[in-house]
């Protein structure tokens, strides 16, 4: 009893300390840090940013790089999830040693991933999260790709399962050339005037007025937030 006792926790032990100080890639990077990753099941509903595995390079907080990892972000709880090469055990990455992630080929174009303290909507205090950067010029704008959770229940063959169905809610971010910072969920022309600085607000007429376009895409509020200049 006492020599199986003595097994299972030197398996515990291994267990635990695999993802925390072992890049299993190559010794010679910078350490990953995190802890074994358990998918969420009795999810109704797209969990992670792509279901692919995604060829990611890391930033890590003391400003090393890690490349070629293969990664996933998970939108549901906000982590960035890991498998590392010849390996069937997932890693989430403990999320104050990453700076940035970047997937290197997203439909032909790499997508960018930063970590931010953001005070969103709602929320008194800020909260560090990753955003994906959609532009950064004189005026930054950013995306927090979250889900709403509505908790629900299935009947499958006579047994009722709880399910927690999710659904995108994406908040944007956008950080004027002044610093001002706005955060917002819909993509309107009413709801980015209603949040929008004064001394801004002229400003976004104006240009919505000359090019005649309204904002109901990403890629228009992209382009509009391209217009602002010092």
């Amino acid at each position: 009893m006492k020599s199986t006792l003595i097994f299972l926790f030197f398996i515990y032990c291994g267990s635990a300390l695999y993802a925390q100080a072992i890049n299993l890639d190559s010794i010679f990077e910078p350490k990953l840090r995190g802890e074994i990753y358990l998918p969420k099941t009795g999810i109704e509903g797209k969990q992670f940013y792509r279901d692919e595995w995604a060829m990611s390079d890391i930033k890590l907080s003391s400003g090393e790089m890690v490349f070629n990892k293969q990664l996933k972000y998970s939108i549901l709880e906000d982590e960035v999830i890991w498998l590392p090469a010849g390996s069937f055990r997932l890693v989430k990455l403990e999320k104050h040693f990453i700076d940035e992630f970047t997937f290197k080929n997203m439909n032909g174009q790499p997508v960018r991933f930063k970590r931010k303290s953001v005070k969103l909507p709602a929320m008194v205090d800020s909260t560090e999260i990753f955003t994906e950067v959609l532009i950064e010029n004189a005026a930054r704008l950013y995306v927090f790709r979250t889900v709403s959770i509505e908790n629900t229940s299935k009947n499958l063959d006579g047994v009722l399962y709880s399910v927690k169905k999710i659904s995108p809610q994406p908040v944007y971010i956008l950080i004027f050339p002044d610093k001002q910072t706005i955060s917002f969920r819909k993509i309107s022309k009413h709801a980015l005037l209603k949040v929008a600085p004064e001394k801004y607000k002229a400003t976004f007429k104006s240009i919505l007025e000359q090019d005649h376009f309204s904002i109901r895409s990403e890629n228009d509020l992209t382009r509009l937030v391209s217009e602002l200049v010092q």
